[in-house]
């Protein structure tokens, strides 16, 4: 005979997992929060930023500034939407429904919001215009909006395959393929002289605290509540 379920421990399960990550989220942006500090004391530029900006000039080549531009003109405004758009085509056409469309919508609504707020907020300068290969952005440089935005965007867009994809090996491709490409655009504005490293790292922090954010509302809010509310099924 089989045992009765408790009652409540789905519920305490799903509470475990909210409070799991609000301390993620919190403990980004604290990282972050510190990297910040960091910057302004003179720490970080001194022990990382300038050397790690020196070696990747002193080691440029024709092949690797190609592919950085690749990297950062897929991973700008225009490259993004397009990536995105290509996206949430193929993520509603699988699934029949509306929410990639909106998921993806909604988490670059904000990381453009949070990128365009923080650096006017921050205002920390570019890296010395010798050392970065023209074009140079007229933005101010802490985040890196090209990694804030991949990061965040591509974060979710790993979760919605995550739900679409069935196979365990599918899976894992797609995640390494969205990450190696992440990190590519990261590595794309240090190498082109357009950012600092700590500027990088502030935008990977802040662009996966937002998509932690997006992930945990779509999970709680959405498919815990559609069998329930039949709007959540559009």
């Amino acid at each position: 005979m089989n045992s009765p379920r408790r009652p409540g421990k789905s519920g305490q399960r799903a509470g475990s997992i909210m409070v799991f990550v609000l301390a993620l989220v919190l403990g980004l942006f604290a990282v972050a929060r510190r990297l910040w500090v960091s910057v302004r004391v003179g720490g970080v530029p001194d022990a990382w930023d300038i050397p790690v900006l020196e070696w990747m000039v002193g080691h440029r080549s024709p092949a690797a500034t190609a592919v950085a531009w690749c990297f950062t003109i897929a991973g700008d405004t225009l490259g993004m939407s397009i990536i995105s758009l290509c996206l949430i085509a193929l993520f509603s056409w699988r699934t029949r429904s509306a929410w990639p469309g909106a998921l993806v919508a909604a988490t670059a609504a904000g990381s453009v919001a949070l990128t365009i707020v923080l650096k006017s907020t921050l205002g920390r300068a570019r890296p010395p215009l010798a050392e970065a290969l023209p074009p140079v952005p007229a933005s101010f440089s802490f985040p890196s909006g090209h990694t804030l935005n991949a990061v965040a965007i591509l974060s979710v867009v790993g979760y919605l395959a995550f739900l679409v994809l069935r196979t365990r090996l599918a899976r894992i491709l797609a995640l390494c393929a969205l990450g190696c490409f992440a990190l590519g655009v990261g590595w794309s504005r240090i190498y082109l002289g357009h950012h600092w490293l700590s500027d990088v790292a502030g935008g990977l922090l802040i662009g996966g605290c937002w998509a932690t954010v997006v992930i945990a509302l779509h999970h709680f809010v959405v498919l815990k509540n559609r069998r329930r509310h039949r709007w959540l099924n559009v």
